[in-house]
């Protein structure tokens, strides 16, 4: 059989085209977006433990909550019910859906706020492994850089065979450990909590604990409400296929962390800082 030399380009040029589409198909493409896959958040929440009083230190006074919390009190008399109330509306070592009492600036008859323990979670990948990111909120950082808001994040990267890293951040560091160097309750991490400054850690705190399910105990720690109470923890997230979860506003985009009860932190709208949402890390997770 003779072929003409149009004929040799089309053959060709289509074994070019299939050839091609082959390699697209068989690569491995992850993407959240195009997936039915249902992913459920709570499967990896950690139990979280809090240091807890002693000789010379008060222990954690807050806890994982909602930025959003209260919304009937114009804590900072500004004329408006916002975000900036918080950490005047904010009642400290108290876990619960109707907490009421003093404020940490010391305003009266604060409440009643919602301080169940919360948790903003996002999906995403990078690289080859699925990111289960978990972000806590605290209404106030009360450490040497003393500022209102304080967000810490631990990310759990996942790929087939299961868990294979968690990333925490601690201060400025986002450091990764193996799954398997992580203590685990039930399959569920256990980190420490670094007083005041919430930083998270690879140990175990001897004061107030809430485990993945929602119990609270105050153990060696303080707790004016909640002790030995089981509040399961609200898991927010806007993302598709994420199963029971509720979805939040993120039209905040920026948190000033200053406030006049702070002395080197003063400026009611001063220190900002992005929200996650806004940051790098919440659509691009750094690899493990």
């Amino acid at each position: 059989m003779r072929f003409s030399f149009y004929s040799l380009a089309a053959i060709l040029l289509v074994t070019i085209v299939l050839g091609f589409k082959s390699n697209i198909s068989t690569e491995k493409i992850i993407s959240f977006t195009d997936t039915t896959k249902s992913i459920n958040p709570q499967i990896y929440i950690a139990t979280l433990t809090f240091d807890g009083n002693s000789l010379f230190d008060k222990g954690e006074t807050c806890f994982p909550q909602s930025f959003i919390f209260n919304t009937t009190q114009d804590g900072n008399a500004d004329g408006k019910i916002d975000i900036e109330d918080n950490l005047e509306n904010l009642v400290l070592y108290s876990i619960g859906n109707s907490i009421s009492g003093n404020g940490r600036t010391g305003l009266a008859s604060r409440g009643p706020n919602d301080q169940r323990p919360a948790v903003y979670f996002h999906y995403d990948t990078a690289g080859t492994f699925q990111v289960y990111e978990y972000w806590l909120y605290y209404a106030d950082n009360d450490w040497i850089n003393n500022h209102e808001h304080d967000w810490e994040k631990y990310f759990v990267y996942v790929n087939d065979e299961g868990p294979q890293f968690i990333k925490l951040s601690h201060h400025n560091a986002f450091t990764s450990y193996s799954w398997n160097a992580i203590q685990r309750e039930d399959g569920f991490p256990i980190l420490g909590i670094h007083r005041g400054s919430h930083a998270l850690e690879n140990k175990i705190e001897d004061g107030v604990r809430i485990s993945h399910d929602g119990k609270v105990t105050a153990n060696k720690g303080k707790l004016l409400s909640g002790n030995n109470e089981t509040i399961p923890w609200v898991i927010f997230s806007n993302d598709k296929n994420v199963s029971g979860v509720f979805s939040f506003s993120q039209t905040t985009e920026t948190f000033y962390y200053g406030d006049p009860v702070y002395f080197s932190n003063g400026k009611e709208l001063g220190d900002p800082n992005k929200a996650p949402w806004k940051r790098l890390e919440w659509g691009s997770p750094p690899m493990p």
